[in-house]
Formats: structure tokens, C-alpha cells, sequence
């Protein structure tokens, strides 16, 4: 066996499918998938918040919708902004607002003050970007929800790429008529039954007769010695002449040593952790909609899903509604020591109170939390990110995988970057 891979989720499971040697997976739970995983609630499979299918690069796309079957479904987003549902993006949707805040919003985005400035943060972006008024109403709370950080204090790595919407789009919105904003993510597909779960099974069904998963097993050492590495496991020793590390940068450092400069860096490299909520109920009053935001501080959840718009296979009989709450919080926070039972309790309040989904109404709840979530863009996470992932690459240890990389990407981007990943290791094989 040449290539050991640590972490059995989509990056690792994608890699070794791609990959031409043989590959030994090692990952410590008892279910393989890592962030890409589903549960079940009465028969309802559901995500570490919905894994959408989507990406530009076509190839991924197609690979995905051949290893399971997929739904094609157009995107019904909404933002609750004031009891009033808004379609996302915010700015495509200004005359669903009340008329004070449409035209707060048109006139700051028409009238920039901010637009020739250069843009050094996420918050001065949002301003140079959309004006003062999407920025103040939505995308600032929004963002200091979701991230529990100041968008002052985040750089522009994630939204450098998001385009200035047109003018006339802006204008024919605060106007009433439709127009339509992201279209690369206006259609995505989603597994037609099995949730996230059945794509990451299909990568394992794949790999299986060229490469061995060993789960769960705990590593007990990493070392290097005459150009292998030596894994010690509870399950056994190994050796192999290359190491791909797909689990997060701050549990691989628990097995490798490192200067202070590389573990000062990696202190300094901020995540969210997660609540995921479920609950099911005899109806709703959120209508045929997938997501509803939330940028209200006072509502504890930021995004709410329907998991009934995936498809037939997410419906309890009757149509009875599932719902997917998320609440992110920052290790070590107040949110984190409420605890999930505190958590369910406000959730269910929540919705009650904001007439969505009434607390007489549920029939079924519950939670679960997970440490790794978001890695969190601040101002010197591209600094600290480079200087742990050079120091690996110098050992010889290559990264791939949300957390492994500590880049904010999509299970599709993972995937993209594990085949790039493996015609690199493919190719240094040949010339072997």
C-alpha cells in the first residue's frame, strides 16, 4: 500500500477513487462521510445542513449525477426580513420590503459614496458593492451572524468574487418585476433518496476493491523514517511512502510536531462549530419554499430548510413538514454552552413566535452538534494558512479537504481539488 489518507469523508473517499495506486483510509467515526454525512429522523434522512449539488465545472456536476440519482431542483430561497419574505439574493427582491427600506436601498446602491474605494475587508466590500442600505438591512447582521465575527474583521477571500449587480436589475426590482441573481446557483441537483449520505456510499462502493477503509480507528502516532511514514493505530501498524492528510489541520497537529511560528499560526486559525435541529410537524406556514434566512440577532437559528422541496423521499406521509434549523457558534462561546437541549427549546420557540411553525404543531425533534462547521476568513487567515500548509508540504504531507486546506468550499470544490490532487500524485507515480 503507497498512499495512506487520513479522514474518510468526501475528500479522502473522492481522492482514492481518483487516485490509481492503492490507498488505505483511516477515519475515526463509526460512520464514514466526515461534514458530508446523514441521519435520520423517522425514516427522513437529513445533512450537516443540505449538501447541494452545484458547480461550475460541468465535469464534477455529471460525475455526481452518474454515482447516484440525483433531483434537479430550482432554487426558492427567501430571506425573512421584518414578517416579510424576500427572494434571495436580497438585492434582486428590494420591492418585497416595506417602501422606507426599498427605497433606503436603491438610492444608497444608485448613489455610492463607496464604490471607488478598494475594498480590504468583507464589510467595506458589502459597501463598495451593494450601498449602504443592503449592507445595513441584511448582508452585515447576515454575515455577523453566521460568521460570529465583524465583517471589519474579515478579508474578501470568500466575496471578492461575488459580481455588482447590474443597475437595471436593481431598479427593475425595487420596481416589482422579477429578476434573477446568481445563476450559476439557480438550478442545483440533491440525492434522490439517502440525503448527502448516498453519494459519499457511492465513492466508497467505488474504491472498494483497490482500497481498504478502516473505521473507526484511532491513530496513536505519525512518524517519518527513511522517507516513509509510520501510522500506529489502535487497529494496527502501517507504512507508506505518501501521506495525504483530509481531516482538519488542528487534529492532525495532535500527531505531528511543530515549530512555534507553525503552532502559533495554527492557533490563529479561526472556525464556527454547528447545531443542527430537526424537526418535523403536522404543517407550516413557510409554504413551497427550500430556505428561509435569518439575519434577526434575536432569532437563534440563521438558516432554516424544508427539507420536503428535495424530493418525494423527504416527505413524511400526509406532506407533514421537515425542517433543518442552523446555528453556528464559536468554540468556547456563550452559544456554546447552552447546550442542544437549550438550543431545541429555542428553536421551537422561535418559530413559534415568528408564526412559522407553530410549538403545538411538532411532532418529532432533535439535535445534534458538530466542532468543525465554517473555517472563518479573518483578516489573517490567508497568513496563517499558508505558513501551517507550507510547513506540511515541507514533511511531505499533502492536504486536501475543507478543514484539511481550512478553505470555506463546497463538497463539489473538495472533490474538483482531489482530482487535481491525484493527477499530481498519479503523475509523480509514472515517473517513478
Amino acid at each position: 500500500m503507497k498512499i495512506g489518507i487520513l479522514g474518510g469523508g468526501i475528500a479522502g473517499l473522492s481522492l482514492a477513487y481518483f487516485l490509481k495506486e492503492k490507498s488505505v483510509i483511516f477515519e475515526r467515526e463509526k460512520n464514514i462521510g466526515g461534514l458530508g454525512r446523514s441521519f435520520g429522523l423517522n425514516g427522513i434522512h437529513y445533512d450537516i445542513g443540505p449538501h447541494i449539488i452545484f458547480s461550475k465545472n460541468k465535469e464534477i456536476v455529471n460525475l455526481h449525477a452518474s454515482l447516484t440519482e440525483t433531483n434537479e431542483i430550482r432554487r426558492s430561497n427567501k430571506i425573512f426580513h421584518k414578517g416579510r419574505l424576500v427572494k434571495y439574493p436580497f438585492e434582486n427582491d428590494l420591492a418585497a420590503l416595506e417602501k422606507n427600506d426599498m427605497e433606503y436601498c436603491l438610492k444608497e446602491f444608485l448613489n455610492n459614496p463607496y464604490e471607488n474605494y478598494e475594498a480590504k475587508n468583507m464589510l467595506q466590500f458589502f459597501l463598495k458593492t451593494f450601498g449602504e442600505g443592503i449592507t445595513r438591512l441584511y448582508l452585515q447582521p447576515y454575515n455577523e451572524k453566521i460568521w460570529k465575527l465583524d465583517p471589519a474583521f474579515m478579508d474578501v477571500q470568500m466575496v471578492e468574487r461575488i459580481p455588482k449587480p447590474p443597475k437595471e436589475d436593481v431598479i427593475k426590482s425595487a420596481e416589482g418585476i422579477s429578476t434573477e441573481g446568481y445563476q450559476h446557483q439557480l438550478y442545483f441537483r440533491y440525492p434522490k433518496k439517502g440525503g448527502f449520505q448516498s453519494l459519499v456510499n457511492a465513492y466508497a462502493g467505488l474504491i472498494r476493491e483497490k482500497s481498504e477503509i478502516i473505521y473507526p480507528v484511532k491513530i496513536t502516532e505519525i512518524s517519518k523514517n527513511n522517507g516513509k511514514w509510520s501510522l500506529k493505530t489502535d487497529k494496527g501498524d502501517f507504512e507508506f511512502s505518501t501521506l495525504v492528510n483530509c481531516m482538519p489541520l488542528h487534529e492532525l497537529f495532535r500527531y505531528v510536531e511543530a515549530p512555534k511560528i507553525v503552532l502559533e499560526a495554527l492557533n490563529g486559525l479561526k472556525y464556527n462549530s454547528i447545531y443542527i435541529v430537526v424537526l418535523q410537524a403536522k404543517k407550516d406556514n413557510i409554504g413551497e419554499n427550500f430556505s428561509l434566512n435569518f439575519a434577526d440577532k434575536d432569532i437563534i437559528f440563521h438558516r432554516i430548510s424544508k427539507l420536503n422541496f428535495l424530493g418525494e423521499e423527504y416527505c413524511l406521509s400526509g406532506n407533514s413538514p421537515t425542517f433543518l434549523a442552523e446555528v453556528t457558534y464559536r468554540p468556547g462561546s456563550y452559544l456554546a454552552g447552552l447546550g442542544q437541549e437549550e438550543v431545541k427549546r429555542r428553536v421551537v420557540s422561535d418559530l413559534d413566535r415568528l408564526n412559522l411553525v407553530a410549538k403545538g404543531d411538532i411532532t418529532d425533534i432533535e439535535a445534534r452538534s458538530f466542532e468543525y462547521a465554517y473555517p472563518i476568513y479573518d483578516l489573517n487567515h490567508r497568513k496563517n494558512t499558508d505558513v501551517v500548509l507550507d510547513y506540511l508540504k515541507g514533511l511531505g504531507i499533502h492536504c486536501c479537504g475543507r478543514f484539511a486546506e481550512f478553505e470555506y468550499i463546497n463538497s463539489d470544490k473538495v472533490v474538483e481539488n482531489a482530482q487535481n490532487l491525484a493527477k499530481k500524485l498519479n503523475s509523480s507515480t509514472n515517473a517513478q
